[in-house]
């Protein structure tokens, strides 16, 4: 799975360096957004969220994220990662897919699936 991770990572990095020539003013890091979330729990008492950036690759966009979260109980710990890739189809209609890992970066989930957003 590490050198899944690895490849995909390298796939990235190389494919944004060769759209480096294509993007008008701004340059390759006007193709990656930072972004962040964090919210509450009042069942579980925890906090959670995750911190990762965008980047838009053409029409595809991919966004890496680690995912954390934090009790009173506890310290702040890393719950684990995924990689979501987003496809747009029409007008507010995607098709994405996301592989998500564990804290030990092992393999727990692969979804696919479609978004509608409303504007």
């Amino acid at each position: 799975m590490r050198n899944l991770f690895i490849a995909g990572t390298i796939v990235v990095l190389s494919t944004m360096a060769a759209q480096a020539e294509g993007v008008s003013s701004g340059g390759i890091m006007s193709m990656i957004k930072p972004d962040t979330s964090i919210e509450y729990g009042f069942k579980t008492k925890k906090w959670s969220g995750d911190v990762g950036a965008t980047a838009t690759l053409g029409r595809i966009s991919i966004r890496p994220a680690l995912d954390w979260s934090y009790s009173s109980s506890s310290s702040l710990g890393i719950d684990g990662v995924s990689v979501k890739s987003t496809v747009p189809l029409l007008s507010g209609l995607s098709t994405y897919s996301k592989l998500s890992l564990d804290g030990d970066f092992k393999y727990t989930d692969l979804s696919v699936g479609l978004a509608y957003t409303f504007k």
